[in-house]
């Protein structure tokens, strides 16, 4: 191993002249070095880039010299030499066995000190974080870094230089969602349970308030939420019912499951607050970048497709699994006879039997408190006939409505079913970007509604909430210009549930062998915990690694694996699969995101034993 350059090499031989020490002056830099055989020299390793390694010596020197290796080095190591010779230009030296360490925090005061920069706990941080993401830790790089960080004055130090590193746009926003994925705080779909929620209690407040306004913000909601055609679930159960025929009091549906009345999805494109003309670019925009990452992950024979037969059989395409599931005390109680959508699963059903009592003055169809009662009418059915109804209801009744409870369930129902996806929708063409194009508007809407609506933002929970989700959504696009990202908030049979999934083949290894693919499902299940699976594609063979939470997990998984390798066999795929308890939680940041852009150096290795 040496150190190169003009004047220095590391000698593993040693000199074997038995001659007096020679001592002989050298520039290096701006510095002049007096050196002597024999002498040690030591110092902090204080840049490393490629193969040049340069080490501020205890005097306040420095000298930068060419190391073929130097990736075993890091910077904020304290290292030490011995010269073993001087001979014409070239100095050889050894290293010495017991080399002395720093620790971190040593490291991180002497080099605010060797810069001539005050210890406060904001410069300790920098110089931290730049320890950290192995990036120089020379006067010049701290007084960039602080100046940096200072753009960023409520930003986490770390968030803000380990941006830097990966090249990440940086604005206040991004900065901001850069940190909720390193928290990860990031998922959308529990934001969406929050911003449901603030939805609702600005629906009561002005329903009690001021009713007088109730129909009018009701209608302008329910036609955002009711926006888009019918979910595959929603279209299966309006067939094996023989509804999509358009019976009397019955609402008709075209072949994509949109209205035929023209009350829903006319409203969706003319009302909703924030206009499709005006936020439509971003969105499309949105969903090319998610739609790119999609077909990408489809592109090399189906990690994507395998990953919906996953959800298919693990979760709610699967008797079986089901009542596995079940069996094993997993859960309470994992099967319902209905779909997410209906009311029966909405509410219980002595909370349906009263609110079906208390729209019988209302001018709604007795068809929707018999659907209600027995709990088969859908969010999407109910809503759309009480937004006919709106113009037939007095102000009181109108006001009374927004504030129910068990009307709210409903509203919540819709829009999440809007912004969810569930196996069988994945199997459609474009679902992806279709339902990332739809938030981005939708949450654009929402952040403006009370202000667009009442002339003031009186309801500052909505908007704050729907504007950091419209902002996670962009740092995600921002995101897929370099790494194969994207969440997926999913809708299974008895729950919700987040998923993130990482293509980790790089996109310029994937363009030149498609047939080899490695990809990171990531989901967070009520009954399951928490499951990571890893799948991997090389031609016509898929292998899969499940690493779950706990042992009963990964038993019952065991016992039902078949399920799913026949379903994949049966495709043409040679399937294998492994499970595994997981030791770690997947970290966003610097499991994935940061992965792809090589530190200098080892992030582990900022502290250990230098050998010749």
């Amino acid at each position: 191993m040496a150190i190169i350059s003009n004047t220095v090499q590391n000698n593993t031989r040693g000199s074997s002249s038995a001659v007096t020490p020679r001592s002989r002056a050298y520039r290096s830099g701006n510095s002049m070095l007096q050196l002597r055989e024999g002498q040690t020299l030591k110092g902090v390793i204080s840049d490393i880039h490629g193969s040049e390694i340069t080490l501020s010596m205890e005097d306040g020197s420095s000298f930068t010299g060419k190391l073929p290796d130097a990736s075993q080095y890091s910077i904020g190591q304290k290292a030490a030499f011995q010269i073993t010779s001087l001979d014409n230009n070239t100095i050889f030296m050894k290293t010495l066995t017991d080399a002395y360490l720093l620790d971190m925090e040593d490291t991180i005061e002497q080099a605010l000190e060797e810069a001539g920069l005050p210890k406060t706990p904001r410069n300790l941080d920098v110089v931290r974080s730049l320890l950290q993401n192995q990036q120089s830790i020379s006067r010049e790089s701290i007084l960039s870094s602080i100046r940096l960080c200072a753009q960023f004055p409520e930003a986490d130090v770390n968030a803000v230089i380990t941006m830097r590193r990966l090249n990440l746009p940086m604005t206040p926003e991004s900065v901001r969602q850069f940190e909720n994925y390193q928290n990860q705080s990031h998922q959308l779909l529990y934001k969406m349970d929050s911003l449901t929620d603030s939805i609702n209690d600005m629906l009561a407040s002005i329903g009690n308030q001021v009713p007088r306004l109730a129909k009018g913000v009701g209608s302008q909601l329910l036609a955002m939420a009711l926006e888009g055609g019918l979910s595959p679930e929603e279209a299966t159960l309006l067939q094996n019912a023989g509804e999509a025929s358009g019976e009397a009091g019955a609402i008709a549906y075209d072949a994509e499951g949109n209205p035929l009345s023209g009350s829903t999805e006319g409203a969706a494109e003319d009302d909703i607050i924030a206009g499709k003309e005006t936020t439509g670019a971003e969105g499309e925009a949105l969903a090319d970048a998610m739609a790119e990452t999609a077909k990408e992950a489809e592109t090399a024979g189906g990690p994507l497709s395998r990953m919906k037969q996953l959800f298919s059989n693990l979760t709610d395409g699967n008797a079986a699994m089901k009542n596995a599931v079940a069996d094993s005390g997993l859960a309470e109680d994992y099967r319902t006879p209905f779909i997410p959508e209906q009311a029966g699963f909405i509410l219980p059903p002595e909370e349906r039997e009263a609110f079906a009592k208390f729209l019988s003055d209302f001018p709604l169809p007795e068809s929707l408190q018999e659907g209600l009662a027995d709990g088969t009418i859908t969010a999407r059915e109910f809503l759309t006939e009480v937004q006919q109804a709106f113009d037939n209801m007095t102000d009181s009744q109108a006001g009374s409505l927004l504030g129910s409870k068990s009307f709210q369930s409903f509203v919540k129902a819709q829009f999440l079913s809007g912004w969810t996806l569930s196996p069988e929708s994945l199997k459609q063409e474009n679902a992806l970007d279709k339902v990332y194009d739809k938030m981005s508007r939708q949450f654009e809407a929402l952040s403006n509604f009370s202000e667009q609506t009442l002339g003031q933002n009186l309801f500052t929970q909505v908007s704050n909430t729907a504007s950091d989700m419209s902002e996670n959504l962009d740092f995600m696009k921002a995101l897929n210009q370099t790494f194969q990202y994207i969440q997926l908030p999913l809708k299974l049979q008895n729950q919700n549930a987040h998923g993130d999934l990482y293509v980790m083949t790089r996109k310029e290894a994937l363009k030149k062998d498609p047939k080899h693919l490695k990809v990171l499902l990531h989901l967070d299940m009520e009954h399951l915990g928490t499951l990571d699976i890893q799948i991997a594609r090389e031609n016509s063979a898929v292998s899969a690694r499940f690493f779950v939470a706990s042992k009963e997990t990964k038993e019952l998984l065991e016992r039902n694996m078949e399920l799913l390798s026949d379903a994949i066999n049966h495709q043409g795929y040679a399937f294998s699969s492994e499970l595994s308890l997981k030791e770690k939680d997947v970290d966003i940041v610097n499991d994935f995101i940061a992965a792809e852009a090589p530190p200098v150096g080892d992030l582990k290795r900022y502290n250990f034993d230098l050998r010749a």
